[in-house]
């Protein structure tokens, strides 16, 4: 693994970042989206008069899976018609956004992405069948994943500092899962690696839910996990909380210290997603699909229902703005992931 000279740090909040961007460089984009819808343009005006499909391309009951369904609930009470969503599972989430992007370009097939999708694969596939802001039209963000350091019950380390002692103690006998190379899960455990100066072997499954089943059975012993997927299980006893990957503790797991309290100071990381569509959809539609979905955001019960799942909602933000957001995001998953000693599928 390459050597750094600390951790690779996340930057900003997501939503943050895109709030600011929209302050200054689009003041004025309420009064531009509603123009845009209120043009007379009648087929867009009528979008959308048929079911919308929400391809996610994640397992059914991960994290970005729960947090898709409970917007594809609102929006589709908002629509009076159904948003449909569908689990397009494999090859680091690669399967589910060719699709999308081969979709028509009507506003009727959209794609849930995360961070791996979007900003880490063109770092990982040197023949990637997508260029992610080419071939898609982002739309809006919808929040960010926090991640938990979870162990089987079996292992014995309550916290971080016991796991890292253990680790020392038994170098390459502990495994941590993954959904696969340079994952949400995978990367915030090269970064623990990396600051810790330790070496845990890495076995990847073909999804998160996976992995998480697998620590659960002990069949790995340790993975970083959206806090919404496992939430049962902790809840259960059935996996062992060692610590958040947030800046701050969480509200559904007050108990549970962050890793920088852990003894790794300005450790921060968090999977972010959102809604893109195909590229060429037309501009009256994605202003649309961004203002509800922003909408739906600002409802006090919306975020106090994510925050409860284990999610952490984003403040609104232009289609623009999450572009740039994940232009950004890009070069920054370029730098962790070369200095992970990541490399590139050919």
């Amino acid at each position: 693994m390459a050597t750094m000279d600390k951790a690779p740090r996340a930057s900003r909040s997501a939503w943050a970042q895109l709030a600011k961007r929209t302050r200054h460089k689009h003041p004025g984009w309420g009064a531009i989206a509603l123009a845009t819808l209120l043009s007379g343009t009648t087929v867009h005006a009528e979008y959308p008069d048929k079911p919308v499909r929400a391809i996610v391309p994640f397992a059914a009951g991960a994290g970005a899976d729960i947090a898709s369904r409970f917007m594809a609930e609102k929006l589709s009470a908002m629509w009076g018609k159904g948003v449909v969503v569908e689990n397009q599972v494999g090859a680091n989430s690669i399967i589910g956004a060719q699709q999308v992007a081969r979709a028509p370009a009507d506003g009727y097939t959209l794609l849930v992405p995360n961070d791996t999708t979007l900003a880490a694969n063109p770092w990982l596939y040197a023949r990637l069948p997508y260029v992610p802001l080419k071939d898609f039209a982002p739309i809006a963000l919808i929040g960010e994943t926090p991640f938990v350091l979870v162990a089987s019950p079996r292992l014995p380390a309550r916290s971080v500092k016991e796991l890292v002692e253990l680790a020392r103690a038994r170098p390459g006998t502990i495994n941590f899962g993954s959904s696969g190379l340079a994952s949400a899960q995978h990367l915030p455990m090269e970064m623990l690696m990396h600051s810790a100066h330790i070496k845990l072997m890495h076995v990847p499954y073909k999804s998160a839910s996976d992995a998480a089943v697998g620590v659960v059975s002990d069949q790995i012993q340790v993975m970083f996990a959206g806090v919404s997927a496992v939430l049962p299980f902790l809840q259960s006893g059935r996996l062992v909380p060692l610590a958040v990957s947030t800046a701050e503790r969480l509200a559904v797991l007050p108990q549970v210290p962050t890793i920088a309290e852990s003894g790794y100071p300005g450790f921060r990381y968090g999977a972010w997603l959102g809604f893109v569509a195909p590229a060429g959809t037309p501009a009256a539609i994605v202003s649309k699909i961004n203002a509800d979905v922003n909408s739906v955001l600002r409802r006090p019960e919306t975020r106090q229902r994510l925050t409860e799942l284990g999610f952490l909602p984003a403040a609104p933000a232009t289609p623009d703005a999450f572009r740039t957001f994940i232009s950004d995001e890009t070069e920054r998953y370029g730098t962790l992931i070369r200095a992970a000693g990541i490399e590139q599928t050919r």
